[in-house]
């Protein structure tokens, strides 16, 4: 069975893995098969939440030097960009996203990757989706533990190839902002 657009709802007591296994496996795929396009966070509030749980080591076999316990956003952000992939992060000019953007671009550097990190903030930054080669997650949520674990969501998983030829187009058109 394929699917090319999936609506997933969710709230703090349905749907959560759901939402949490839809970004690992679109990260990992992307971590499998690196480079091309530029994948893309949009998320006006982002945190460097838990993306693997890798307590059990179930996910060592996909890449060795990741420890056993918890693999958050920066780091896995940043081993992407090590295998090749570039990454554009569009957010606010709020505090809240300070933490994670220095966490990021420290990683990055410290990992010699840092030409690929690309970050833009935006004062009226509304939009909220996470891009990769082959999926596009967009919706309600932010890329927070409140919008991954409490909070009421929307999100649509999508597929389709000229779907996420506009949404990149879109996210690109960040880089030539002024605002």
């Amino acid at each position: 069975m394929t699917f090319e657009t999936r609506r997933i709802f969710k709230s703090a007591v349905t749907s959560q893995n759901l939402i949490r296994e839809l970004l690992q496996l679109m990260f990992l795929g992307e971590y499998l098969a690196p480079g091309g396009d530029r994948a893309w966070l949009v998320s006006p509030w982002v945190s460097n939440v838990v993306l693997l749980d890798n307590r059990a080591g179930g996910f060592s076999s996909i890449n060795p030097d990741w420890r056993q316990g918890e693999i958050r956003l920066a780091e896995l952000m940043t081993d992407l960009m090590a295998r090749g992939t570039s990454l554009g992060l569009a957010t606010n000019h709020d505090a809240h996203n300070d933490p994670f953007i220095e966490r990021l671009t420290t990683a990055a550097q410290e990992s010699a990757v840092a030409e690929k990190l690309t970050v833009v903030r935006r004062q009226h930054l509304h939009t909220k989706g996470v891009l990769v080669k082959r999926g596009l997650l967009t919706g309600s949520m932010n890329l927070t533990y409140r919008g991954l674990e409490l909070n009421d969501e929307v999100v649509v998983y999508d597929t389709v190839p000229k779907t996420l030829a506009e949404a990149r187009l879109n996210f690109e058109s960040y880089l030539g902002s002024t605002e």
